[in-house]
């Protein structure tokens, strides 16, 4: 132990003795283990911490799979059958995610919250900070509605008032008593601020929701969730569910081809963001491995200088194992250092990361620096100081001691194996580097097709908004279509408006209904071969205010209310694939095999109605006179500024029905922003490890071969004096960068290939070995290397040979 003080106390002299090299190290390591410690902390909440509910890794997520859907919700007949003839969960439950609009206060509001089965609460094991959660009778045919607020939503919302409990709060126009509150640990949905019971045992689909939705399997909208039994595993639960759904597929025809598909509710919540994640976390490892082999050349030509001190010290009997302890005393000091000032930057970097990050990642609001983070931090900076001092302390640790002490001790010892280290760290700067500008250049690409796609519709000028009618004077349809046309009336009539849309959703994140067609003298389609059409119900001016070109046919006109013709529109792909080869205007469809035919009256253009990325799909239009919907959403044409139209759009609204709030209001251009967010964050996160490493790689080149200049000055002046031109001398120190870094690229190439795979979901587009990007990134690495190469060959044509030639 004393000897170990004795290291460390030396160690610490040295690098207090060296302060430029000490500090350019420190600084090296710190950016390399600071920004692998914040990666890591978003990594560790979001994917390896577990969920914030008892026993986790027994709640599993249902999705159904249907032959146009691959992740479908559930029917109500279909979950209660799941719910009562499984053998392996010891509880099932659904939900719908609901808004509601909260009324009877100073202004009113839309809440987001949850109907769901009176079990889910005490499924997932939550506590009632105060009050009750459900009781069994809540779910019973014909209960009355009860309400448990979220502990935020009390806090924010109520004020923490006390005495909530028992009094009631205005639902979408109904009086709702309150009986709980959740404990503040227990969070669902961030988002969610009130869970309430259903009308009848099974959520409903929409409030208000008349018809029956106990046996109808065709309407598919629940969130099914389940707690297996102590010691089933998720695969012999699946097991247990495919006979079920082999069962109902012999006794229901809509059930043919439909199965289920069960994933643990971790994998639902971090599916989305997994490979992202792990792909920055492997990129910034990256950065970390460069930084490690800069230092590390930074230590073999530090350890140059001390051959000398290591040589006498090996001449009086210090062995080598000593020796070498000494010197990863010295590495362990720095990293140590450097992990310390890494903490700082990793705070940092942890808060950028929060604030930049799209709202809806999955358990943001638990990133942050704790214990796990920290002795991430210390293990990597151990690691750190092992890897990069290694190298230098096996080569400094066995000195020619001949050589060395004839030598006098200015460069004895730089031998061959020395300088292949060297250049074997180079090459690997260089070969890092290629994967991480290849991968960053990659992401551009993809980014820059994702924004070159053609939506269907103009995005600009748009000002969109949520509004939902909700209270008893609008539970029949003709109410809802009086209260919009006065709404779209005042709209229309504001300054600086030019058109106003209804739709029951919007183009790229909108929440897209889709229904089976069937078509007038066609047989139906085989069960299981069911094709998806979306629904949209719309005002006559939607098509104008959104952009939306008209291809074939009539726009709909104010003329097509209720008791007119029932008329519909489709888009270009639902034309083509439903009428193959025909023309359909003219032609009749109708959806679920129930209700009137629609005459097809236009034909649209395509637009991207769910997401960017999405291929287009099947798409009709509906008169919203004919189908008043009970939610909608308005998007405002402005002639400027749309965001600036948000509150005169409030008042007018407000005028009308002073209930009705708007909610999520938001100009479209930021709606396209926010759907391409998480790629536009990997794309800048990958695009800086990798100016980083380039960065690194081009001062590791400079390194390299400056010492190389200096330990060949001598053999430089023989050649100028004997003849050797400037020309001469740039080529030879040039020449020998060059082929490292040449050597370096060839591999970055191999390598970046063989990791591609690791990259294609998060490409669109782009091949994950496009030869375009391989081949820029390659010449770009070149163009840096003979820029650092440069500089030092240029030093080294103006050595004076008389000067060389005396030069030890």
């Amino acid at each position: 132990m004393e000897s170990l003080w004795q290291d460390i106390r030396q160690g610490a002299r040295l690098l207090i003795k060296r302060p430029g090299f000490t500090v350019i190290a420190v600084l090296t390591l710190a950016l390399g283990i600071g920004a692998n410690t914040a990666i890591f902390s978003v990594v560790n909440a979001i994917l390896f911490r577990p969920l914030p509910y008892p026993e986790p890794d027994r709640l599993v997520w249902f999705w159904e799979r249907q032959p146009q859907l691959e992740t479908a919700p559930f029917s109500a007949a279909d979950f209660l059958d799941y719910q009562s003839q499984n053998q392996s969960f010891e509880d099932v439950a659904a939900l719908r995610y609901m808004s509601f609009n909260l009324t009877g206060r100073e202004q009113p509001e839309l809440i987001l919250g949850n109907i769901s089965t009176v079990n889910f609460l005490s499924m997932m094991k939550a506590q009632p900070f105060s009050g009750r959660l459900f009781l069994p009778e809540d779910g019973a045919a014909g209960a009355p509605r009860v309400a448990i607020l979220t502990h935020s939503s009390w806090q924010n919302r109520f004020g923490s008032d006390p005495d909530i409990i028992g009094k009631s709060i205005t639902l979408s126009g109904e009086s709702v008593p309150v009986v709980g509150i959740l404990a503040p640990d227990f969070k669902f949905n961030s988002r969610s601020e009130v869970w309430v019971n259903p009308r009848r045992v099974v959520p409903e689909p929409f409030l208000g929701f008349r018809a029956d939705h106990l046996t109808n399997r065709g309407m598919h909208y629940l969130r099914v969730i389940g707690r297996l039994k102590p010691g089933v595993s998720i695969p012999q639960a699946q097991t247990d569910i495919d006979t079920i759904v082999g069962r109902l597929q012999e006794q229901y025809t809509s059930n043919a081809n439909h199965s289920v598909r069960l994933i643990s509710l971790h994998e639902q919540i971090t599916g989305s963001v997994r490979s992202a994640l792990l792909v920055l976390l492997g990129a910034v490892g990256l950065v970390l491995l460069i930084a490690c082999a800069n230092v590390s050349n930074l230590m073999l030509a530090r350890a140059t200088a001390r051959y000398k001190e290591i040589a006498i010290r090996t001449a009086l009997g210090a062995r080598r194992g000593r020796v070498i302890r000494q010197l990863l005393t010295e590495s362990l000091l720095l990293s140590v250092v450097s992990g310390a000032l890494a903490v700082l930057i990793a705070w940092l970097g942890v808060k950028m990361l929060v604030a930049v990050s799209p709202q809806d990642t999955p358990r943001l609001a638990t990133v942050g620096i704790d214990r796990q983070v920290l002795l991430f931090t210390l293990l990597i900076s151990v690691v750190t100081g092992l890897v990069f001092g290694l190298v230098p302390a096996l080569q400094a640790s066995k000195p020619d001691l001949n050589s060395v002490l004839k030598e006098g001790g200015k460069s004895g010892g730089a031998g061959a194996a020395r300088n292949r280290a060297r250049s074997l760290l180079v090459v690997s700067e260089v070969a890092l580097s290629l994967v991480l500008l290849a991968g960053a250049g990659l992401l551009v690409k993809s980014f820059v097709r994702l924004r070159e796609v053609r939506m269907g519709f103009d995005p600009a000028n748009l000002l969109t908004f949520e509004l939902t009618p909700s209270g008893d004077k609008y539970k029949d349809g003709a109410a809802r279509v009086i209260f919009f046309q006065q709404v779209l009336d005042r709209l229309k009539a504001l300054p600086g408006v030019e058109a106003v849309a209804l739709s029951n959703d919007l183009p790229i994140n909108g929440v897209d209904t889709t229904s089976n067609p069937t078509l007038e003298g066609k047989p139906p389609f085989p069960p299981g071969e069911e094709l998806l059409v979306g629904q949209h119900v719309i005002n006559h001016e939607y098509f104008g205010a959104m952009g939306i070109p008209l291809l074939r046919g009539r726009a709909f006109t104010d003329r097509d209310i209720e008791g007119a013709p029932r008329v519909i529109i489709v888009n270009e792909t639902a034309a083509r694939t439903l009428w193959p080869g025909e023309d359909p205007l003219g032609k009749r469809i109708r959806f679920n095999n129930d209700g009137p035919y629609d005459e097809v009256v236009g034909v649209v253009g395509d637009v991207k109605h769910n997401g960017l990325e999405a291929e287009p799909s099947m798409e009709s239009y509906s008169p919203y006179a004919q189908n008043p919907w009970g939610y909608s959403v308005i998007a405002l044409r402005a002639k400027g500024d749309a965001a600036s139209l948000t509150s005169a759009a409030r008042r007018e609204i407000q005028a009308v029905d002073k209930d009705q709030p708007i909610f999520n209001a938001k100009v479209m251009d930021d709606v396209l922003s926010e759907s391409v967010a998480p790629r536009r964050l990997s794309m800048v996160l990958f695009g800086l490890f990798a100016g980083v490493a380039l960065v690194l790689s081009m001062v590791g080149i400079y390194g390299v071969m400056s010492y190389a200049v200096t330990q060949r000055t001598h053999e430089i002046g023989i050649r100028m004096a004997l003849g050797a031109q400037t020309g001469d001398v740039l080529k030879l120190v040039v020449r020998q960068g060059m082929l490292l870094a040449i050597i370096g690229i060839a591999i970055g190439l191999i390598a970046a290939v063989a990791l591609s795979r690791v990259m294609k979901t998060l490409l669109y587009e782009v091949s994950a070995t496009d030869p375009t990007t391989f081949i820029v990134i390659s010449l770009l690495l070149l163009g840096v290397a003979l820029l650092a190469n440069f500089v030092p060959a240029r030093r080294a044509a103006k050595v004076d040979p008389m000067i060389a030639l005396r030069y030890e």
